[in-house]
């Protein structure tokens, strides 16, 4: 860190602010690292230097870092892609101060016909439908990447049977994985990998299986989906996991079988707390949460809360939610959950939820976004 300031420090002299200025340039640094990224865009304004410095690829990258690492949800918010062109945005801050209050949205109007694909350190990859191309987007700074090559195919006659977005923090690159389909020959496997900033993609071959979710989830540099496979007379679930650095995929057990632990004969939904896997079982009665703890160890598994079905019962109907993913969880032990339909707020300590006022989320591409200053070297 000492270095990247001395670094950030070099630009911020080079604009011949400093011999004005009565604080070190190494504590100016670190107070514009704990601001949020739109006090930062103005402060741009204030002279050349600062500007330079904001600008910076390296102090985004450390601004970023001091982001991940602060459990506050003020630089968070819901993204939603409708497929219509739209992208529309909530934060997520009021929502969790005031669950029952509507939240005003903010609608982006893009120029194409676009799908997003997911969001990892405040960029939103999209993809192009009709022409083929994904390129990355940062709705903070408005940064937009080079188009991709195209896929070459038809927007009528290809679809995507799964997808992960990602970062590859060993060679400091983007990556998405997608294994795109001809509607004419959907059980044969497509799987391409395109890193940003290239001029091709490669295909993956002999990729394991189909995961039974679309979207890979991003934890510690890998894409991680559930699968289930007929072992013989059986059906085996496991979670699939692609290294974005190595470009090689391994499988990961779930929670073994423990005594008068009857969820492990279901199949998992996939969500991410707190950096780590998180699997939740809904077996009737309960939803049970796990979480690994370490990545990658089996052993790591701990489970998380029981949730009792009652607490989680759909507004005028009979039955839980068949579907809940596990998002986010917060300082005070709240976790953000998610259905097909609607997104909810469950306190794990008093077992209270609220449903979150977000108008008409049905089949949007929904996810969370963390704004950032990241942009690429073009």
């Amino acid at each position: 860190m000492e270095e990247e300031n001395t670094q950030c420090s070099r630009k911020l002299n080079g604009g011949g602010l400093l011999h004005r200025q009565s604080l070190p340039d190494d504590l100016i640094i670190e107070i514009l690292l704990r601001l949020p990224v739109r006090s930062l865009l103005l402060l741009k304004c204030v002279c050349k230097s600062w500007k330079t410095l904001i600008s910076d690829l390296q102090f985004a990258k450390q601004h970023l870092q001091s982001l991940t690492m602060d459990p506050s949800i003020a630089n968070r918010r819901f993204f939603f892609g409708r497929g219509d062109g739209k992208i529309v945005s909530v934060p997520v801050k009021p929502l969790l101060e005031n669950p029952s209050a509507p939240i005003e949205a903010v609608e982006f109007n893009m120029e194409h016909s676009l799908r997003v694909l997911g969001s990892c350190n405040g960029l939103v990859c999209l993809l192009e439908i009709y022409e083929g191309y994904v390129r990355l987007w940062n709705p903070s700074t408005k940064f937009e990447s080079n188009k991709s090559p195209s896929l070459n195919l038809l927007f009528d006659q290809w679809t995507i049977a799964f997808y992960g977005f990602g970062y590859d923090h060993v060679n400091d690159k983007y990556k998405l994985l997608l294994d795109v389909r001809l509607v004419s020959n959907i059980g044969y496997q497509n799987v391409r990998l395109y890193t940003f900033g290239e001029n091709s993609w490669t295909s993956i071959q002999n990729f394991p299986c189909h995961p039974a979710r679309f979207t890979g989830k991003l934890v510690n540099g890998t894409l991680n989906w559930i699968i289930v496979r007929r072992v013989g007379d059986y059906i085996q679930t496991r979670i699939l996991s692609f290294d974005l650095v190595k470009e090689t995929y391994t499988e990961i057990l779930l929670p073994q079988n423990q005594k008068h632990d009857p969820c492990m004969n279901q199949r998992p939904d996939l969500g991410v707390l707190n950096n780590c896997l998180c699997v939740s079982f809904n077996i009737g009665t309960h939803l049970v949460l796990w979480l690994m703890k370490e990545y990658g160890v089996a052993e790591s598994w701990t489970r998380l809360k029981m949730i009792p079905a009652e607490h989680l019962q759909k507004h005028g109907e009979q039955g839980s939610y068949r579907v809940i993913e596990p998002l986010f969880i917060f300082e005070n032990s709240i976790v953000l959950l998610r259905t097909i339909s609607e997104f909810f707020l469950y306190d794990l300590n008093n077992g209270t939820m609220h449903i979150l006022l977000i108008s008409n989320p049905v089949n949007m591409n929904q996810f969370l976004y963390l704004e950032s200053l990241v942009s690429l070297q073009l």
